[in-house]
């Protein structure tokens, strides 16, 4: 199997997608300590909590956090987001605590894919779509 070809353009599409998407939650993301909850409609005690937890002049940071819907030893997920609010992005920094992304695509640490900062944004953008389609919002500020 060969190397996988790093795709910047494909990196840049899906956090374009994923700032569309998040502009439909009913988040103010330039507010600090707002935070919103996507419950699922079917079951209460699942869904997702996006709260801003750092605001800059261009740029937010949110933290996501999927509620457990599995067995306990499924670890909660929790990711850490920016906002660039001038190129329209939203973007994967960190998951789970203790993952942190690297700041360059070649800066690669052990037991990380190559493609792992487009594999996170995607999931990112399957939260947010499960969290639009089956959530119900309950803003919170």
């Amino acid at each position: 199997m060969g190397r996988q070809k790093l795709d910047l353009t494909r990196l840049h599409d899906e956090c374009e997608h994923n700032y569309r998407r998040l502009l439909k939650v009913p988040l103010n993301a330039m507010v600090l300590g707002a935070s919103v909850q996507l419950s699922s409609r079917g079951t209460p005690n699942v869904g997702l909590h996006i709260e801003v937890t750092e605001v800059t002049k261009y740029t937010s940071t949110l933290t996501i956090t999927a509620d457990r819907a599995g067995p306990d030893w499924v670890p909660q997920i929790e990711i850490k987001a920016r906002v660039y609010r001038d190129a329209k992005m939203l973007e994967v920094i960190e998951w789970c605590s203790d993952r942190t992304i690297p700041w360059t695509l070649v800066e690669q640490k052990p037991n990380q894919a190559r493609d792992e900062k487009w594999q996170w944004n995607i999931f990112l953008s399957e939260l947010l779509i499960y969290g639009l389609r089956h959530g119900s919002a309950i803003t919170e500020v």
